[in-house]
């Protein structure tokens, strides 16, 4: 058994697969809810607001990050306090860099994608294809 069909079996195979130890220890937490005709994902993000963050979907893959994650090509900034430097800090999200990344379900239809902020809350809505919803099939007797 291979990592990416443990980490299917965890998820039910519907697609959205587990992030990283790491990214996951440095992001913001997200809800996933399927509904019967989108899929929708709510990221806590006290403190930012909409110009803060960046999202694209590109290959079925949806990631969303801060905006000064996304334009640094550089490693991670050090912030410094008085004489000192942070080696970790996790009670602010001000000014901390975040970047998830998630491997959409094959039935999202990506033109049917829409994001609202508010409230320190990121909702990104989905689509999913008409085709893929769940359908009743009739058992005939013989």
């Amino acid at each position: 058994m291979n990592e990416l069909s443990l980490l299917d079996s965890l998820f039910g195979n519907d697609g959205f697969a587990l992030p990283s130890y790491r990214e996951a220890a440095f992001a913001p937490k997200v809800d996933v809810v399927q509904k019967k005709d989108s899929y929708v994902l709510s990221m806590d993000l006290p403190g930012k607001t909409e110009k803060d963050v960046d999202i694209t979907l590109k290959n079925d893959v949806l990631t969303i990050s801060s905006v000064e994650n996304a334009k640094s090509d550089s490693g991670e900034k050090k912030e410094k306090v008085d004489d000192a430097y942070y080696i970790l800090r996790e009670r602010t999200t001000r000014h901390s860099q975040f970047k998830r990344s998630f491997t959409l379900p094959k039935d999202i239809d990506s033109n049917k994608v829409n994001a609202t902020f508010k409230n320190g809350i990121l909702s990104i809505e989905i689509g999913r294809k008409e085709d893929s919803t769940e359908k009743k099939i009739a058992i005939k007797s013989e």
